[in-house]
């Protein structure tokens, strides 16, 4: 008598139950884990804010405030030229009392390298101090940071880093301000920022000391960072910016990855803190671990107790059912337990008895049909006669080397038989011609492939088939025809018909060649023909096959 699946079924729930503790537990873990990255993050922000705020933004600030006092000086309005030399390295009388208190200033504040002023009339530029090195034909005018002010129309400007005019060599970042009298440019005021300032300014935070910070443009080009800061690293601060990465592991450290903007050009502020997070979660994992443990433990016990029937017979069903989904018809189910399973086991094979039987008569007939149609067409000269069933015998053993599939393989052996049927439409003077060809016959037998396509295209089963025959004459170098394809764009079906039939072509006799090719002129044509007209791997590939004949 049948028993019931139903204590299966109720087994079956028991484990789904199981898996779902797990599942559960896998799950809360993971969430301790996001939230411990989280609250990582946001100390780590809101170190970065205050770094941001009492130190960048800080230094910003005094900048800019001194950039707007002196482009608002009344002294610097209303100054005009009294000659018409160029300065660029000397100071005139007339501006001697603001260059020293510009003097006095760069002095005393260690941030500003250098403070002038460019005038619009000529090009001249008062610096503070005096840069002995600057050119002589040096035009403030022609600057990109004299022009960038001017596009600002009277508001701040910071430029992105660039070399110094003179001969120091320093990395400077140009602060400043246009000065107008009545609406009219008068000039620029600016001062310049040694680069290296920024980087001092990281080196001197105590939290550089447990984190690797950068300052990125918005080109995602590092500016400045700690002296630990790693070119590796530095990759992985741009794609904090970009945020494809928060959390990441390099050299066996694991890192957290934070940023801020700051407040010059789109500038970022990121900070690449290392975490012992693992540590932190070890408590919540080893509580998680000893329930998952035990739940485990259960599960298997309940598994090899309770649940062997069940496996069994429906593993057996499922790797039949994965077979003959494969194209594997003659695979048979082997279950044999008295119950639901073992009928359906028993109609599953009865099933697959009439499935093969309708194929194996289905694919007779389909090579009968075909094999009838090129027996037709070989008929008309005896040199080719056996043609297709030669190249198809050497193109399926190619197909085995190269482990193709049965479908493939199936397909190659249709095309292998048709290949030629497209001659049917070529006159048999042409084809039975001794001589060689002229270039207007030429051209009508390279019309073949495409004969034969729109002959069989429109027959289901040989839908896939048609396409190989069409391709068997494309070279890998894209001489072929009819389309002129190259190597990755043929079929690799038909690259292993096109191998087998030239092999057949130059190893039989020929209405157009006096003499069979010996076997090392054999070797020697497939070989140059390597990269031109034929794949290397399965000239290869024939080439073994043919020592084992």
């Amino acid at each position: 008598m049948v028993r019931s699946i139903r204590t299966k079924v109720i087994i079956s729930m028991m484990s789904l139950v199981i898996l779902s503790g797990m599942f559960l537990g896998y799950v809360n873990y993971m969430d301790s884990e996001k939230l411990a990255i989280d609250i990582i993050k946001r100390n780590n922000k809101a170190e970065l804010e205050n770094i941001n705020e009492y130190y960048f933004e800080k230094l910003i600030f005094d900048m800019e405030y001194i950039v707007n006092i002196w482009a608002n000086n009344q002294e610097i309005i209303n100054y005009t030229k009294t000659d018409d030399k160029l300065y660029v390295r000397s100071i005139p009388e007339d501006f001697i009392n603001i260059y020293e208190k510009w003097l006095g200033l760069t002095e005393s504040m260690k941030n500003v390298t250098w403070l002038y002023y460019a005038l619009e009339e000529d090009g001249s530029i008062y610096i503070a101090p005096v840069d002995e090195t600057m050119p002589l034909d040096y035009d403030a005018r022609s600057r990109d940071w004299y022009k960038g002010t001017v596009d600002k129309h009277g508001e701040i400007f910071w430029t992105e880093p660039y070399i110094d005019a003179g001969n120091s060599g320093k990395l400077l970042q140009t602060v400043s301000k246009a000065v107008y009298k009545d609406n009219e440019l008068r000039g620029v005021i600016g001062l310049d920022i040694e680069l290296e300032k920024f980087t001092e300014i990281i080196e001197g935070l105590s939290y550089s000391k447990q984190s690797n910070i950068f300052l990125l443009n918005e080109k995602l080009e590092v500016l400045a960072s700690n002296e630990n800061a790693s070119e590796n690293l530095s990759i992985y601060a741009k794609k904090a910016v970009s945020g494809e990465q928060e959390l990441f592991t390099l050299d066996k450290i694991q890192y957290v990855s934070t940023y801020v903007p700051i407040s010059i050009n789109n500038w970022k502020l990121v900070a690449l803190t290392q975490t012992n997070l693992n540590e932190e979660l070890n408590l919540i994992r080893d509580r998680i671990l000893t329930i998952v443990l035990l739940t485990i433990i259960i599960g298997i016990l309940m598994s090899l107790i309770l649940s062997r029937n069940l496996l069994k017979p429906l593993r057996s069903l499922i790797l039949t059912t994965e077979k003959v989904s494969d194209g594997d018809f003659k695979v048979r189910s082997t279950v044999t337990s008295n119950d639901e399973f073992s009928v359906l086991s028993m109609s599953f094979n009865s099933m697959l008895d009439d499935i093969e039987n309708l194929l194996t008569q289905r694919d007779e007939n389909y090579i009968k049909t075909v094999t009838v149609l090129a027996n037709a067409i070989e008929a008309s000269d005896e040199y080719t006669r056996g043609h297709c069933d030669r190249v198809g015998e050497i193109a399926l053993k190619i197909a085995d080397k190269l482990n193709l599939t049965a479908e493939q393989k199936s397909n190659l052996r249709f095309a292998c038989i048709l290949h030629d049927v497209g001659k049917i439409g070529i006159s048999d003077r042409i084809l039975n011609k001794p001589a060689k060809l002229t270039e207007n016959e030429y051209e009508i037998i390279k019309k073949h492939p495409e004969i034969g396509f729109d002959i069989i295209k429109e027959i289901d089963f040989l839908e896939e088939p048609a396409k190989i025959m069409l391709q068997h004459h494309e070279r890998i170098d894209g001489k072929g025809y009819p389309y002129g394809l190259k190597d990755k764009d043929i079929r690799i079906e038909a690259k292993i018909l096109a191998v087998a039939d030239t092999y057949d072509s130059i190893s039989s006799a020929r209405v157009y060649r006096e003499r069979v090719f010996t076997n090392d002129e054999i070797k020697k044509e497939l070989l140059n023909s390597i990269g031109s007209q034929l794949d290397k791997e399965l000239v290869i590939a024939l080439l073994d096959i043919i020592k084992e004949f």
